[in-house]
């Protein structure tokens, strides 16, 4: 499939033969790819999140465009014919954290990726295309339910996948941060690029930690949001790792507060 990486984009990290899908392959080289790079230094650690590469932004489907397709559960079992390429977004982390994050913050996230790997191996090793796509028709079923349920919160609240991708964002948490909902669903954005970099490692961190635990569990600790212009947004922070029918982790809940002084 074109729209996925070519193998030659993990550096030569690993044979993915093996593999019951091509895509799994990919996601599983492309984490360990980052691994095996922690000594690169960093380009730059001033660039602004709202300035991300345009590579980044029109590469494939947003989140927008996936609600616009799939408003029905019919939509969604009739027009979801495709995996998601999670190795894009695990691709574009790389790339953000070793442009924008010190080498120690660099390692902090390689050692939090290389902590889940085996159990993503285990998981992934043998899952087919067609496990793929069903597992795609699961998320965007599950995100549906998602969208009405945030409809009716009071809570400033995201919803993004295991890369970090921003896939529903209720009015509440743009009133919090300012950000526009149409701005962080019509392009590409991940969680990460809205907080500050300690906010981002820690909560790779913890995510790392909990991505395979045998319960829904709740993890919660403090986070420093960022606004359009960079204005910091202390807040209390929860997440929930929800996970598919294989158990791997398939969307996160995630919860804002903000912390007033």
């Amino acid at each position: 499939m074109d729209q996925f990486l070519d193998t030659s984009q993990l550096l030569g990290f690993m044979d993915l033969s093996g593999f019951g899908a091509s895509t799994t392959g990919l996601e599983y080289g492309v984490l360990g790819n980052m691994i095996q790079t922690t000594t690169t230094p960093p380009l730059a650690t001033t660039l602004q999140p709202e300035k991300s590469s345009n590579k980044k932004r029109n590469s494939s489907t947003t989140s927008l465009q996936y609600r616009k397709r799939n408003k029905t559960p019919a939509d969604v079992y009739n027009q979801v014919n495709q995996p998601f390429n999670y190795a894009q977004g695990f691709h574009y982390l790389i790339q953000y954290v070793r442009e924008r994050m010190s080498s120690d913050d660099l390692m902090r996230i390689s050692r939090a990726l290389a902590l889940f790997r085996p159990s993503f191996l285990a998981l992934i090793m043998n899952l087919t295309e067609e496990d793929l796509v069903f597992m795609e028709k699961c998320v965007q079923r599950t995100l549906l339910e998602y969208e009405k349920l945030i409809s009716f919160s009071g809570t400033p609240t995201v919803v993004w996948r295991r890369t970090g991708e921003i896939c529903l964002v209720g009015k509440e948490f743009s009133l919090l941060t300012q950000w526009p909902r149409d701005t962080l669903l019509n392009t590409t954005t991940y969680i990460y690029e809205l907080m500050d970099n300690g906010s981002a490692v820690e909560y790779w961190e913890k995510f790392s930690l909990h991505a395979f635990d045998s319960t829904d569990k709740t993890c919660t600790h403090s986070c420093i949001l960022r606004t359009p212009t960079q204005k910091p947004v202390p807040c209390t922070f929860c997440f929930t790792i929800k996970r598919d029918i294989f158990d791997l982790p398939s969307v996160i809940v995630g919860n804002f507060l903000p912390l007033l002084s």
